[in-house]
């Protein structure tokens, strides 16, 4: 196999006539030839800010644009006269307060759009100008592109909740992500960041990635490197919406999906989820006016909890009835191994199945069987996973009219209505190693726990391993790949979402970047690439 060197990273027409073009485009952006206040002007008592430039002017999305920290008011006014800019805040400016006004690209010549560069204006209506400031970068959780326009905010009191509260000070980070939040006074400041596509100033969790810092930061002195990495969880708590009954289920509803879930009920009885998690199917064979008692406690991705009670009961409301069917949810190869694992979602309560009707077909004459210790049922989630035993690399029996494959035989699943399944074939094609390549890494890190991914370039995991410092991903098909580091650290074996409200953060997520600052790399057939250092 071949190597490659070890890599280190952390008009011709004819002439018309036509009218005169009125002269060259103006690329020269408006200046600011006065401001009132001034900037940097102590003991400002004035109701407006007005500031003059050098031509007439436009403003672009003001209210987005145009940063006012602390805030005067979301209905601030921002009035063009010519080359003149009013603004009017909705509340009167507060005493021995700091004020600081970042334009963006609110400001624009009026002609061509040419935004004023660098705008910036500070005050205070008392004698001190605080000068201090917090910087930064944002960053996504599990992308290594830059998020651009995100709200960084600051909060000042303890109490603070970055799900109703709005912030006391607040920035956008750039096109490069990194931000800035200038002229403010000495003390602690809670930071946070999120995507404020409601412009509301408030993090709305179930559509709007954020980020958060659980411990404040002591501002006695200009703070930079401010890392926050955004998340997209929905962290609202969970409630139970609705419950629905009809002649053979009762359906109880929540607001959000389910991670985890204990039932106690009065009467044996199957449950299972609908059509995601956040619907729970209770199934029932009552009559009349019978009903059971159910007490349910649900968990969500991120440990919030309810602990609810209620009955299930029949009602004369029909459910149209479903064709029992198994549909293929994933399929993984350890082709080093020769283990292939297949992954099944069933619509229907399984009663039983039938262990010699689920085998491995080597040829037409040999078949391989699976141990029921290789078969599991998630009876909650309706998903059910095989794994093969080893299959032999002497299959110079098996032809193309019959190839290696996975048969689950029909009847091989009866449901508890006594349906029962349709014959499955999957074929099963191991790769060989020289029509793939190899990635070698090398881990240099203090952290106990961590998880290497190797990933595809659509950020799907190819393969991960865990707390290993050294390692080979084999049998990698030709394409382009990425490397994703989890710092695992309460050592689950997973990421943790982190929790606002029990100060957790996320567990923190790293990318591989070589030195010519690419985030992938080519893998060709028959290559091995690196070894790569991942230190961290």
């Amino acid at each position: 196999m071949k190597r490659l060197l070890p890599l280190i990273a952390i008009l011709a027409g004819c002439a018309s006539v036509t009218s005169p073009t009125g002269g060259p485009k103006d690329d020269t952006p408006p200046e600011l030839i006065n401001a009132y206040p001034a900037n940097n002007q102590k003991n400002f008592n004035g109701k407006e800010i007005e500031l003059t430039f050098s031509e007439m002017i436009k403003l672009k999305d003001p209210k987005e644009e145009i940063l006012i920290t602390p805030s005067p008011g979301k209905d601030t006014k921002f009035l063009v006269k010519k080359n003149k800019l009013v603004i009017e805040p909705e509340f009167p400016w507060q005493e021995n307060t700091t004020y600081s006004l970042n334009f963006r690209d609110g400001v624009q010549d009026l002609n061509e759009g040419n935004p004023a560069e660098n705008l910036r204006l500070a005050f205070s209506t008392g004698p001190i100008i605080d000068s201090l400031s917090i910087s930064g970068a944002v960053k996504e959780t599990f992308s290594e592109k830059t998020p651009e326009k995100i709200t960084v905010a600051l909060y000042q009191q303890d109490t603070f909740n970055i799900f109703n509260h709005m912030p006391t000070y607040f920035t956008k980070s750039n096109k490069e992500g990194k931000f800035v939040i200038p002229n403010l006074k000495s003390g602690k400041y809670y930071v946070y960041a999120f995507d404020d596509k409601n412009k509301n100033l408030k993090v709305d969790s179930k559509t709007e990635k954020f980020a958060f810092k659980v411990d404040p930061i002591l501002v006695n002195q200009n703070k930079d490197s401010v890392i926050l990495t955004l998340i997209r969880i929905d962290a609202r708590p969970l409630q139970l919406t609705a419950v629905r009954h009809t002649e053979k289920t009762s359906r109880v509803r929540f607001n959000k999906g389910i991670d985890s879930l204990a039932v106690k009920s009065e009467k044996s009885v199957n449950y299972f989820f609908g059509d995601n998690s956040s619907e729970l199917i209770f199934q029932h064979n009552l009559i009349n006016a019978d009903s059971i008692k159910i007490k349910l406690l649900a968990v969500d991705s991120i440990g919030q909890q309810i602990d609810s009670t209620f009955f299930i009961k029949r009602s004369e409301t029909k459910i149209p009835v479903e064709t029992f069917a198994l549909k293929e949810s994933a399929s993984t190869y350890n082709h080093n191994k020769r283990i292939y694992t297949h992954k099944i979602t069933y619509n229907k309560t399984l009663s039983h199945l039938i262990p010699d009707s689920i085998y491995i077909r080597i040829d037409s004459a040999t078949r391989l069987p699976i141990p029921l210790s290789n078969i599991a049922i998630d009876t909650i989630r309706h998903i059910l996973q095989l794994e093969t035993p080893a299959i032999p690399t002497d299959t110079s029996k098996s032809n193309n009219k019959h190839p290696i494959a996975l048969i689950l035989a029909k009847a091989a699943f009866i449901t508890t209505e006594q349906d029962s399944s349709k014959r499955i074939v999957k074929d099963i094609k191991f790769e060989k190693e020289e029509d793939n390549g190899m990635v070698s890494i090398k881990v240099i890190t203090a952290e106990k726990n961590f998880i290497v991914q190797l990933l595809s370039a659509d950020d799907k995991v190819f393969d991960e391993i865990i707390n290993v410092k050294e390692h080979t991903f084999r049998f990698v098909k030709p394409n382009e790949y990425k490397l994703r580091v989890i710092i695992d650290t309460n050592g689950n074996g997973k990421w943790d979402a982190g929790n606002f409200f029990k100060r957790n953060e996320p567990e923190k997520t790293l990318y591989y970047q070589s030195d010519e600052a690419k985030y992938s790399f080519p893998i060709r057939a028959n290559w091995e690439y690196g070894p790569l250092l991942l230190r961290f």
